[in-house]
């Protein structure tokens, strides 16, 4: 036995024995062992430095990261890229659903974007699929306006359940099919009266990777609502026309360049000729810091926006990049 394995076999011990030493107690024997498994895999991941596009680099390197946080009983692993944009402008704010009316609707404003996902079944059906919630909060903050107290001008809630399969060898063309997942989806602006936005979705997404790239699509669809009998009634529907905005679904594509990450995201309604577009450049600042640019063209950057276009350019930093 080579000294390299006996070395692995000795890691692999000391983390199984701290983990039932000092781990949560409620683990079997056997989520210790994938813990520990899942956490060898993703040391070696860490420190391998691949060649830039490779399959390793992208879907499965986050694939083996986040796994190691599954197990963790104090890890949370990121859903959704995770970001504060510091400097945000918006050449076309939206005054219609602003409620301050001696000040106006400053350009210059934060956005933020934090969201986690925990598993529900994380060895139930093996390494490659499970069923998970997640959290996402963006938040648009007006904390420049110091005449209007700065406040918040919008802030999404979007809890999901969802169903995740990972692939490994399946070939579409030049393209592997790399994961598909089907999710119940709420999301709301947690507003009563005029300003209340909120719909219930579910969404089935498709990813497929080639090289550096990779591709995904999402289609969604709304369920039904009853018409509210007042504006201040809170039950029914507060938006009936957000799908002529928001359209029934997504296509986006990520790019990854010797640690830049570039993404691409469009979605809205064909029919009705009105949709969004966003587009996000993330690169290396340092450590776990990233620094992030993002434009936004289009409606439905927000609940409140739905129906109001907007022209959105901003900077600042990432935590966890989109992939």
């Amino acid at each position: 036995m080579s000294a390299t394995l006996l070395l692995a076999v000795a890691l692999n011990m000391e983390c199984v024995e701290n983990q039932l030493k000092n781990g949560d107690q409620s683990q079997t024997l056997d989520q210790v062992k994938a813990f520990c498994s899942v956490e060898r895999e993703t040391t070696n991941l860490t420190n391998v430095q691949p060649e830039s596009g490779s399959k390793t680099e992208q879907v499965d390197r986050r694939v083996a990261e986040e796994r190691g946080y599954e197990y963790s009983r104090f890890g949370l692993s990121s859903h959704r890229n995770n970001y504060v944009l510091l400097g945000s402008y918006n050449n076309r704010p939206n005054e219609d659903s602003w409620e301050y009316e001696d000040e106006g609707v400053d350009p210059w404003e934060i956005k933020f974007q934090f969201s986690v996902k925990v598993p529900i079944t994380p060895d139930w059906f093996g390494n490659n699929s499970g069923l998970y919630m997640a959290y996402t909060n963006q938040s648009w903050w007006q904390a420049y306006n110091k005449d209007a107290s700065a406040p918040f001008r919008d802030t999404n809630h979007m809890p999901e359940m969802f169903w995740l399969q990972f692939f490994d060898d399946v070939a579409v063309g030049d393209f592997k099919l790399r994961g598909t997942s089907l999710s119940l989806n709420h999301q709301s602006n947690g507003r009563s009266g005029e300003e209340s936005r909120s719909w219930n979705r579910i969404i089935g997404t498709v990813l497929f990777e080639n090289g550096p790239w990779v591709f995904g699509a999402r289609a969604w669809h709304r369920l039904h609502e009853d018409n509210k009998e007042s504006i201040d009634d809170v039950r029914g529907d507060d938006n009936p026309d957000i799908t002529d905005y928001m359209g029934h679904g997504e296509v986006f594509t990520v790019y990854s360049y010797q640690d830049n990450i570039f993404s691409l995201r469009v979605r809205g309604n064909i029919g009705e000729h009105k949709g969004g577009a966003e587009a996000g450049w993330s690169f290396p600042l340092t450590g776990k810091i990233r620094g992030y640019i993002q434009g936004y063209y289009g409606y439905g950057e927000s609940l409140i926006d739905y129906n109001h276009k907007s022209e959105r350019i901003s900077i600042g930093v990432e935590v966890t990049p989109i992939i």
